[in-house]
């Protein structure tokens, strides 16, 4: 298969800019890169699940795609949903010509774990002997053993003339099973490779960023003092224990904390939602499951801040609100959920800055947003900490990292770094993003 000039744009976005890529049989192609780089856009298009805005793909051959999420009838049985993906064939016998060990096939999947889950879906896009193969992020949820099954597999299709495409961020596996490495960024392939090191690969996955002024960043607001706002250790008043992590948010300072996806970001946004009491305002990673109530009105969506539910109120801050944050509704009584995304989120921001919080917990407070309303909510976000608000920044996108943080964190597996300057950070986090720095702190048991 060859792609050549593949382009695929969102919008403003552009997912895949100007792409061109070959395969050959028998290849492991470890294909890596930050957050948000275009490698499951380019392989979705490669698959024939996306068509591209440009561009085109020659030798187009049968290609398999196990997503990162599952596509899988929870209500049915392992040998049912085996049944959906290749009808005819006997469940038992699918499993064992995979090479894949999955047990009882009558158990319903809303009752396997997670890691069984994977396995079935592995299972599916084996059992249809695909040339071209794409796994996307499959090890996220294996145990180090059941990884090590998948790269048996991996080693055999490929032997047997498939091509696979290995979509992770986790180096030490891409350098142990992939013979030939491919690095994205911003949507453009940056590098293309057989033989890398760790560093040399992490070096590739991560732009290096040059750290951004405090002038620049801070806008004339207020300098960050006295002892910290929001701290990891344990706390009584905050009823917080992330224990020996380092982590500490002075008043008047934005604390960012970056990383690949899945490495604990969502799991130290739950505890701190969970843990912090006082005027704490939260900007949710999943803002349709934990920042709105869909069939409530945007009024009564930024009530819910409020300890009394008062009407009219309640529609005349509504109001000024969406003109303030230039919410595209047509009025306070709409409901959010009939909100585009963006618009969501720009909802949750209005409720929760509004309230001139003290703390502040963000988890990626621009996604979903264009251009001018991320500018406007880093805007905000400034203004919060010029008033003395302690932020703590939670975010895979690094430019808004190096453009609001005072001080950096980077979250590996659940643990993060020592606190660095942007300058330091600049420097440091390829590798540690990567996991091949220096030893980290935990972030709790």
């Amino acid at each position: 298969m060859h792609l050549s000039h593949i382009t695929k744009r969102f919008g403003t976005n552009v997912a895949v800019d100007d792409v061109s890529l070959a395969f050959a049989p028998g290849e492991i192609i470890g294909l890596v890169g930050e957050n948000g780089a275009g490698k499951t856009t380019l392989m979705s298009i490669a698959a024939g699940e996306l068509s591209a805005d440009e561009g085109t793909i020659d030798d187009r051959t049968s290609a398999g795609i196990v997503h990162q999420h599952f596509l899988l009838v929870s209500e049915f049985t392992i040998a049912e949903n085996l049944a959906l993906a290749m009808w005819g064939r006997d469940p038992e016998a699918i499993i064992r010509d995979s090479g894949i060990a999955l047990r009882d096939v009558h158990r319903r999947v809303a009752d396997i774990s997670v890691g069984e889950k994977a396995k079935l879906e592995l299972i599916k896009a084996v059992a249809r002997h695909p040339r071209f193969l794409i796994l996307d992020e499959p090890t996220s949820v294996l145990a180090p053993a059941e990884a090590r099954e998948l790269f048996v597999v991996m080693r055999q299709l490929a032997a047997n003339g498939t091509t696979v495409v290995f979509i992770s961020h986790k180096i030490p596996e891409v350098l142990e099973v992939a013979t030939r490495v491919v690095v994205m960024r911003r949507g453009r392939i940056v590098a293309d490779g057989g033989r890398m090191t760790a560093s040399e690969l992490a070096e590739a996955m991560v732009e290096r960023r040059v750290s951004v002024d405090e002038s620049r960043r801070r806008a004339g607001g207020g300098t960050a003092g006295g002892p910290p706002a929001l701290r990891s250790l344990s706390s009584p008043a905050l009823r917080l224990e992330l224990k020996d992590a380092g982590l500490a948010v002075h008043a008047g300072e934005i604390v960012a904390i970056i990383g690949v996806a899945g490495n604990g970001q969502s799991e130290l946004a739950t505890s701190l939602r969970d843990s912090l009491r006082g005027r704490v305002a939260h900007i949710p990673e999943d803002r349709a499951r934990d920042g709105l109530i869909a069939e409530m009105t945007i009024a009564e969506n930024i009530a819910l801040a409020e300890r009394r539910w008062q009407p009219r109120v309640a529609a005349q801050t509504a109001a000024a609100l969406i003109e303030r944050f230039d919410i595209r509704a047509q009025s306070p009584l709409q409901r959010a959920g009939s909100l585009s995304g963006g618009n969501q989120q720009k909802v949750i921001l209005a409720r929760e800055l509004e309230r001139k919080p003290e703390i502040i917990v963000a988890a990626e407070p621009s996604r979903g947003l264009d251009i001018e309303a991320t500018r406007f909510v880093h805007d905000e976000l400034r203004a919060a900490a010029a008033r003395g608000a302690a932020i703590l920044l939670i975010t895979s996108d690094l430019d808004e990292a190096f453009a609001l943080g005072d001080a950096i964190h980077v979250i590996y597996r659940g643990k993060l770094s020592d606190r660095l300057t942007p300058s330091e950070a600049a420097e440091r986090a390829p590798q540690l993003m990567a996991g091949v720095g220096p030893r980290q702190s935990g972030v709790g048991a």
